[in-house]
């Protein structure tokens, strides 16, 4: 094909026969910014991305005890950070981090909830019960049935395993209020005095997860931590803190 019909009337093509050469320090530095901003800034917002991730998994906190409050009208984020804070003398340094960290996980099973909270908590709550995260639970009467309704799901308050079907409930939880250690936290916020907060946490009952029958009974250190938490569950319902060596 020839080359005029590329041009109209025939013309040269002028338009890069002078190229605009940078000269001066500004002029240069000007054009690499032209064609490279992008990729700075794309490789600043990577950089930026890779050092948060690295830094939460590097600050990431392991607790040593996690319990699960399970209700069907949820518990104030409040109170849970109040009763995090004083659950710790009760608790001790499972993994040998140098520092004593429960915490409480919240589910709110109500029926009156929102749909999408409540079906986002049972999905929690079954990723927690696959991995074995909680064996002390937290609970009202309605949400504690409905949890032991699910093929047996907590042991007797005295260590035995329930028997397929049973329904003698008390026997399987530990009222808050004949819990020494919880109702002699001071779980008070803003909004509640420590009597009200008392009050407000009346509700619950303590009781610990089953494992015999379980997958986690063949796990060593399930079974580790299993005991550990029977261990706390005792001192919580007997008031006992745990006595911490004073370091000179």
């Amino acid at each position: 094909m020839a080359r005029e019909q590329f041009f109209l009337d025939n013309e040269e093509d002028t338009i890069h026969a002078n190229p605009i050469v940078p000269t001066t320090a500004k002029e240069k530095r000007a054009n690499w910014w032209f064609y490279h901003k992008v990729h700075l800034i794309v490789g600043v917002i990577a950089v930026v991305l890779l050092g948060s991730f690295v830094y939460s998994i590097v600050s990431k906190v392991e607790p040593d005890y996690t319990i699960s409050i399970i209700s069907q009208t949820g518990t104030a984020s409040d109170v849970v950070a109040k009763l995090e804070e004083e659950l710790k003398p009760y608790a001790d340094d499972r993994n040998g981090d140098g520092q004593v960290v429960v915490h409480v996980s919240t589910y709110n099973l109500g029926s009156e909830s929102d749909p999408q909270v409540q079906q986002a908590d049972m999905v929690r709550l079954i990723g927690d019960a696959s991995s074995f995260d909680s064996v002390l639970y937290l609970s009202d009467p309605d949400s504690f049935a409905w949890l032991q309704e699910q093929d047996g799901f907590f042991t007797y308050t005295d260590g035995t395993t329930p028997k397929e079907g049973a329904t003698d409930y008390e026997n399987m939880r530990i009222e808050w209020s004949k819990c020494k250690g919880l109702t002699g936290m001071d779980l008070s916020i803003e909004a509640l005095t420590p009597e009200q907060a008392q009050k407000y946490m009346s509700g619950l009952s303590l009781s610990v997860r089953m494992i015999e029958g379980t997958s986690f009974e063949k796990k060593q250190d399930k079974m580790d931590y299993y005991q550990d938490c029977w261990e706390l569950f005792q001192r919580l319902v007997n008031g006992e803190k745990l006595e911490t060596e004073k370091t000179e």
